[in-house]
């Protein structure tokens, strides 16, 4: 049975829109992180973007100069006043990381065999990363700030693929994994993983489009004690450390939304897709969206 239409080609949302990113190179956004100064660093396939607060200034930009051969899956995170950016050259398969001052000035440079899907990073300055699969295992590697040069394996599992990944605490990730291998109708869950004991904790979901199903996670953000699961579908998922599913905390259109961050009670999404714009023609738009975190009834 063929899938359903993806319900992205709505009107152009101008009226919503916190940041229009097209604009200003930072073609298809996929991360999105907030430093100490309340600056919006996004990581797209145009770039590294820093702006104000207000949204209204670029205040940093290191733009790629043919964003088409960049991969899917830029990253961007912050610690203690440090930007870790990293992105991938497609037909290189080659993941170029780099760490940055608030100010944009490059304090490290190195290249990673294979292609970053996702990055994350604990309070104490632990680095976790997830690539394409390159042989049979789908590894989770880690690294830390002080020394990013060595990379280790962290786990790996040669039957499921991790993909979108979150630190919950510096015991403990959080992993979006998919059967191998992975097509639309593969196999999903959710996994918790002890950083310690270097092993598999638990297990819970599984894919589908409605309830406490996971379609696709695209990114996964700690909310208080609870995490929130960004997935194709466009519904941001709660779920209790003890994976109990507590509602559907935001929703937007289906395919939209690349990646987020959480700003107070907001969900502040990078979003690309074909939309209608004012003439009433398609076009590819990319923006950032702030969405307000309420739960429903589950």
């Amino acid at each position: 049975m063929a899938e359903e239409s993806a319900n992205t080609s709505n009107h152009q949302r101008l009226e919503e829109m916190f940041l229009h990113l097209t604009p200003r190179g930072a073609i298809v956004p996929y991360s999105v992180c907030i430093d100490e100064e309340n600056s919006l660093w996004v990581a797209a396939k145009g770039g590294l973007f820093k702006f104000s607060s207000c949204g209204q200034q670029v205040l940093f930009e290191r733009k790629n100069e043919f964003p088409k051969k960049i991969s899917p899956y830029c990253q961007v995170l912050h610690l203690k006043r440090k930007i870790i950016y990293a992105f991938a050259e497609d037909k290189l398969g080659l993941t170029e990381f780099r760490i940055f001052n608030l100010n944009g000035d490059m304090e490290h440079e190195q290249f990673i065999d294979g292609k970053v899907v996702s990055l994350d990073i604990s309070e104490n300055g632990d680095i976790f990363m997830t690539k394409q699969p390159q042989g049979e295992d789908s590894i989770i590697y880690r690294a830390t700030l002080d020394c990013p040069l060595d990379w280790e394996e962290l786990i790996s599992d040669d039957e499921w693929v991790y993909q979108a990944l979150c630190v919950y605490d510096s015991k403990t990730l959080l992993a979006s994994a998919v059967r191998a291998p992975v097509n639309m109708y593969s196999k999903q869950q959710l996994r918790w993983i002890n950083i310690e004991k270097e092993e598999v904790a638990g297990k819970f979901s599984e894919n589908g489009k409605e309830g406490s199903t996971i379609y696709f996670p695209r990114a996964i953000q700690r909310y208080h004690n609870d995490v929130l699961v960004l997935d194709k579908t466009g519904r941001i998922l709660r779920f209790t450390r003890d994976s109990k599913f507590v509602g559907v905390a935001a929703k937007i259109d289906a395919y939209l939304g690349n990646g987020f961050t959480v700003e107070n009670d907001q969900a502040v999404i990078v979003c690309s897709g074909i939309v209608i714009d004012r003439n009433n023609e398609s076009i590819c738009d990319d923006w950032v969206e702030k969405v307000s975190l309420a739960v429903e009834a589950s």
